[in-house]
């Protein structure tokens, strides 16, 4: 009985040890390295699909998403049910500001309102941001975490109220 609880403890330890590893959180950063390390991204068009996560209902879309690099991002929503959600408009100011932000690189928004996480390995960046407390994303965000290689793949959005949601950029052009 020992043997298995010192043989469970090393494992759990072990799959701890992997996980952490992996954490971009463990890895604070400044805004002049995140820029020097990231590619320069563009307009984009991709396929997306997304998954939300609501205490133990995980809701699945996808369709269409189209970023303008000086405007915002376009979500259309082909499945379950047909939408177009717009992080263009004054109506999602916050979220819409995030996204210019990352993809212009412009640093000095989030040094104001995020602590910033950089790793990189290999040709894969990841970008963590956590608000800093008072800061307006403060009341509704735990976290972003940002993954690309040339362009952005994959966006992880952690809220205070509505659980977190895992976005996946699938046949992307650029222009």
């Amino acid at each position: 009985m020992n043997r298995f609880l010192i043989l469970l403890l090393i494992i759990f330890c072990g799959i701890n040890f992997c996980f952490a590893s992996d954490d971009v959180f463990n890895h604070q950063s400044t805004s002049k390295n995140i820029s020097n390390s990231m590619p320069q991204l563009g307009n984009a068009s991709c396929k997306f699909t997304q998954e939300k996560y609501l205490d133990s209902t995980v809701l699945k879309s996808g369709g269409n998403f189209k970023f303008i690099k000086d405007k915002g991002a376009i979500f259309e929503t082909l499945y379950p049910i047909k939408s177009t959600v717009s992080y263009t408009s004054a109506k999602n100011k916050q979220m819409n500001e995030i996204i210019k932000a990352v993809s212009n690189k412009n640093f000095a928004y989030l040094d104001k309102n995020f602590n910033l996480y950089f790793k990189k390995e290999n040709d894969v960046w990841t970008v963590g941001l956590k608000p800093k407390a008072g800061s307006a994303p403060a009341s509704q965000l735990y976290d972003i975490i940002i993954k690309g290689k040339s362009d952005i793949d994959f966006i992880k959005i952690s809220t205070i109220k509505n659980g977190t949601t895992e976005i996946s950029f699938q046949q992307c052009t650029t222009n």
